[in-house]
C-alpha cells in the first residue's frame, strides 16, 4: 500500500472515530457512567494517534524549522494527552465529580500554548518583514472585533457574577485568551497561509484551529453558566482538531519534493477575493452591533455609520483595483522569469561552447561547455578577452570579425587555441549581436570544436593525392542516423553519445585497417574503401547496413537506428574532396528521401 492510500485510511479512521464518538454519547445518554466512561477512552485513544504520529514526524526531519515545529505540536499533544488521563482518572477510576478547574486545565493551558508556540515559530521563520507588516493591519482588525465579542458575551458576564475564585477567574481568562491567540494563528494563515504551509497542509490546520477556538468558546460559554457535564455534545469537537493537526504527520511524508509555497498576491481565486473583504465586513458587522445594542439614534450615529460605509467601499474599490494591477504585474514577471529560464537553458546546456561578449571583446559570461573548452573556471574568465586565447596568425581575421558584430553583423571564422596539452584545437564560431530595445550591446560567439573534422578532411586530402599519383580508385561512402534525432530526444543526450560511440566502433570494425574512417560531424560518418571495384560497392553498403541496424545494448537499453549510405566513386564521381563529398552526400540524402516515400 502506498504511502498515499494508508493516509486516506488513517483519516477515514479519525472520521469514524469522532462519529462513533457522537453515536457513543446519543445511544448511552440516559447512563452516565458508561456514557463518560467510553467517552474518556475514546477521547485518549483519539489523542494517542496524532501524538505518536507528530513524534515519528519530529524524529525523520532535518531541517531546523521543521524539527522545532513538530517538537511544539508533539508536546502539545503529550500534555492535552495527559490532561484526558487525569480527567479519565478523576472521573471514571475515582468515580468523583471533575470541578471546574484542576490539573487538567494546567495541562490543557499548556497544550494550547504548545500549539501557540508552533505556529508563531513558523510565522516568524518566514522572515519576511514586509509580509508581516502587511498583515498586521488586518489580522489587528480581526482580533478587535473577536476581544470587543469576547469581552461582552464572556468575560463580562463572568466577572459580574462577582463570587468566583482567583484561580477560577485565571482559567476561566485563559481560555479566552487563548483561542484569541489561536485566532491570530488562524488569521495569519488563513489570509496569507500558502507562505508557511502547502495547500494539503494549510487546510487541516485552519479547520483544525477554527473547530478548537469554536468548542473552547462553547465549553466556556456553557461553564459560566453551569450547563456543561461530561460526555455533552461539544466533547468529541475537542478531538478534531489534535487529530487533524496531527494528521499533517502522515501528510507530510507523501511527497519527498514538497509543494512549492505560493505567492497569495497572484491568486485569482473567490477564496482571495473573501479574504481580501474580511476585514472590512467584521468592522461592518461590529458598527451594526453597536447600533443594535446602543440606547438611542441620532445624527452623529447616522453621519458616522455613513462615513463609515463609504470608507469600506471605497477601499473596496482599491483593493479590487490594486489587486487587478498585481495580476497583471505577476503576470509579466512570471512571462518575464520563463523567457529567462528558456534563455538560461539554452545558454547552460547548448552542446557547443557559447560566449556572452561586450563591446570590448571581453568574456561576460559562458556555459560549462565553453569553461571546458577553454580549460577555465567559468568566473575566471569573466573579464577576459576571446583573443587572448587564440593563435596569434588568427588574431587579425578574429578582431576583423568582432569589428562586423560590432556594427551589427552576424559573422563566423575558423581559428585554432591550444588547450592545456599544448594540442591544437580547430574551432568554429560564429557571432551573434546582441540587441537591447534596438541598441547593440555585445554578440553571442558560438564555438564548435571541428579538430577531428579538420583531421580527417587532411587524411582524405592526403588519401586523394596518392590516388592521383597513384593512379588508384576508391569509393567514398557518407552515411547518416536515420532516427537519431528521436534517440536523442527520449533518451537523452548521454545515451544518444554512448550509441555514436557504439557505432564508431561497428564502422572501425567493418573497415579494418585496410580502409579510412572518419566522423564529420554528429551522426555523420564516412569510410573510404579503397582498392574497390565501382560495382562492388553496394554489395559491401548492404553489409555496412545490417551491422549497422542491429539493435543496440546501451545501459540496458534495446535500441535500434537504421542507416541511409550514399557513395561517391574516384575518379567517375569527381576528382576534388569538395566534389566527391558533395556526390556522396547528395547520394545519401536520396537514399533517405526514398526510404521515406516507400514508407
Amino acid at each position: 500500500m502506498t504511502i498515499k492510500k494508508a493516509n486516506r485510511l488513517w483519516l477515514f479512521v479519525l472520521i469514524s472515530l469522532v462519529l462513533f464518538y457522537f453515536v457513543w454519547l446519543f445511544i448511552w445518554k440516559d447512563q452516565a457512567f458508561i456514557r463518560t466512561t467510553g467517552g474518556n477512552i475514546l477521547s485518549v485513544i483519539g489523542v494517542s494517534l496524532p501524538t505518536f504520529w507528530l513524534f515519528k514526524a519530529f524524529l525523520r526531519s532535518n531541517l531546523k524549522v521543521e524539527r522545532i515545529y513538530w517538537l511544539f505540536l508533539f508536546l502539545s499533544t503529550v500534555s492535552y494527552l495527559l490532561a484526558e488521563l487525569c480527567w479519565f482518572y478523576i472521573e471514571t477510576i475515582l468515580s468523583e465529580p471533575v470541578g471546574f478547574t484542576g490539573i487538567y486545565d494546567l495541562l490543557y493551558i499548556f497544550s494550547v500554548l504548545f500549539y501557540f508556540a508552533a505556529f508563531m515559530y513558523k510565522i516568524l521563520a518566514f522572515e519576511n518583514k514586509s509580509l508581516l507588516l502587511k498583515l498586521f493591519f488586518d489580522i489587528s482588525i480581526i482580533m478587535t472585533v473577536s476581544i470587543t465579542f469576547s469581552w461582552h458575551y464572556i468575560l463580562v458576564p463572568f466577572v459580574e457574577q462577582g463570587n468566583v475564585s482567583l484561580l477560577s477567574l485565571s482559567f476561566t481568562l485563559f481560555y479566552p485568551i487563548s483561542d484569541l491567540l489561536l485566532l491570530f494563528c488562524a488569521s495569519v494563515f488563513y489570509l496569507n497561509g500558502e507562505n508557511y504551509f502547502p495547500k494539503h497542509f494549510l487546510y487541516y490546520i485552519l479547520i483544525g484551529l477554527c473547530i478548537q477556538i469554536f468548542a473552547d468558546s462553547i465549553y466556556l460559554f456553557k461553564s459560566i453558566h453551569e450547563t456543561y457535564f461530561s460526555g455533552s455534545w461539544i466533547d468529541p469537537l475537542f478531538l478534531i482538531p489534535i487529530m487533524l493537526i496531527g494528521y499533517t504527520a502522515l501528510v507530510e511524508r507523501e511527497s519527498v519534493i514538497k509543494e512549492p509555497l505560493k505567492d497569495t498576491t497572484d491568486d485569482k481565486s473567490p477564496y482571495s477575493l473573501l479574504r481580501l473583504v474580511l476585514p472590512y465586513v467584521l468592522v461592518a458587522f461590529l458598527f451594526i452591533f453597536m447600533i443594535r445594542n446602543s440606547e438611542g439614534m441620532d445624527a452623529i450615529s447616522i453621519g458616522s455609520g455613513i462615513t463609515i460605509l463609504l470608507v469600506i467601499l471605497r477601499q473596496f474599490v482599491v483593493i479590487v483595483e490594486n489587486q487587478y494591477l498585481i495580476k497583471q504585474y505577476h503576470q509579466k514577471k512570471e512571462e518575464l522569469e520563463i523567457s529567462e529560464e528558456r534563455y538560461r537553458s539554452l545558454f547552460e546546456y547548448h552542446p557547443d561552447s557559447v560566449f556572452s561578449i561586450d563591446l570590448k571583446g571581453k568574456i561576460e559570461s559562458t556555459n560549462p561547455a565553453g569553461a571546458s573548452l577553454l580549460n577555465n573556471d567559468p568566473d575566471a574568465l569573466i573579464g577576459s578577452s576571446i583573443t587572448t586565447f587564440i593563435d596569434e596568425q588568427y588574431l587579425e581575421e578574429t578582431k576583423n570579425n568582432l569589428s562586423k558584430v560590432n556594427q551589427g553583423w552576424g559573422s563566423n571564422h575558423v581559428f585554432t587555441i591550444r588547450d592545456k596539452n599544448k594540442k591544437n584545437l580547430w574551432i568554429h564560431i560564429t557571432h551573434i549581436p546582441i540587441l537591447v530595445k534596438n541598441k547593440l550591446v555585445g554578440s553571442f560567439g558560438i564555438g564548435r570544436d571541428i579538430t577531428e573534422k579538420k583531421l580527417n578532411e587532411e587524411k582524405l586530402t592526403q588519401l586523394l593525392s596518392q590516388a592521383r599519383s597513384e593512379n588508384i580508385t576508391f569509393a567514398i561512402l557518407f552515411i547518416d542516423l536515420d532516427n537519431f534525432k528521436e534517440i536523442n530526444d527520449l533518451y537523452g543526450h548521454e545515451i544518444g553519445d554512448n550509441l555514436l560511440s557504439t557505432l564508431a566502433d561497428r564502422i572501425n570494425h567493418f573497415a579494418e585497417d585496410k580502409d579510412l574512417t572518419a566522423r564529420m560531424g554528429g551522426d555523420e560518418f564516412t569510410i573510404v574503401l579503397k582498392d574497390i571495384a565501382e560495382h562492388n560497392v553496394q554489395e559491401e553498403i548492404t553489409d555496412l547496413s545490417k551491422l549497422i541496424n542491429v539493435p543496440y545494448l546501451i545501459r540496458n537499453l534495446e535500441i535500434t537506428c537504421t542507416s541511409s549510405i550514399g557513395f561517391a566513386y574516384y575518379p567517375a564521381d569527381g576528382t576534388t574532396l569538395t566534389a566527391l563529398l558533395s556526390k556522396a552526400d547528395n547520394a545519401m540524402y536520396r537514399v533517405k528521401k526514398n526510404r521515406k516515400t516507400a514508407k
